[in-house]
């Protein structure tokens, strides 16, 4: 795809030891991290990177040793970041035409955004779309709330009302924070039904809520950086 890289971000390392210092960067396509009180430096919650064999290999040692990188991207300034303890790495390879050797690709995920799916008692929850039916849906099933695919609307407005939704920072995605208990859903859910803002279905039967493509979650094109 043409103008690809100029959606991309990048990943800087440095480790320093007695004898010898690593140095290099490498191409980041998906970022979702939050920053620090300080607003010097920054969680970080997801990192997708593409590199060689041994670059791979020195990030994911560094992730699991909780090594800092500074990360920047269209529209992101530079910033350290960190992962954090108990994080996790997944690494694959994408074979290119031209090339004998493939690229490796390696993505980090915090201990808390590889846990948000099965946490239904937390009130924070990380997701890396904010639209209206996504939330409702990823909410819906980490809580395990009751309701229609049709309520996706009124569930973000109350979110919106009561200022839960904040954006954090992204590369690749638009990511969001969502604060709010499953007691707190339930007892909104409870006051749409009662004042019939909610309604369900008159027949009864199964519910189908629609599937969101992971390239929904993750496209990403800024009107300057689009493909020609």
């Amino acid at each position: 795809m043409k103008n690809a890289h100029l959606r991309f971000g990048w990943l800087s390392y440095t480790k320093k030891a007695e004898k010898t210092n690593t140095h290099f960067r490498v191409r980041v396509d998906r970022f979702i991290g939050e920053v620090s009180e300080n607003g010097r430096e920054a969680k970080a919650h997801l990192i997708s990177m593409i590199g060689g064999d041994t670059q791979v290999a020195a990030l994911s040692a560094a992730i699991s040793l909780d090594d800092r990188f500074i990360i920047e991207g269209p529209e992101l300034d530079s910033i350290q970041v960190s992962f954090g303890r108990s994080a996790q790495c997944l690494k694959g390879s994408l074979p290119l035409a031209g090339r004998t050797k493939p690229l490796r690709h390696l993505i980090g995920v915090s201990e808390e955004f590889a846990a948000a799916s099965g946490a239904s008692d937390t009130t924070r929850t990380i997701l890396a779309h904010g639209s209206p039916e996504f939330v409702w849906a990823s909410l819906a099933q980490i809580h395990g709330l009751p309701g229609m695919p049709e309520w996706s609307e009124w569930f973000c407005l109350q979110l919106q009302k009561r200022r839960l939704i904040t954006p954090v920072l992204g590369i690749g995605c638009d990511p969001i924070a969502i604060k709010g208990s499953k007691q707190q859903f339930l007892s909104w859910l409870n006051r749409g039904v009662a004042r019939a803002e909610l309604t369900f279905p008159s027949e009864s039967g199964p519910v189908e809520w629609p599937r969101t493509d992971l390239r929904e979650i993750f496209q990403y094109a800024r009107p300057d950086t689009q493909p020609d």
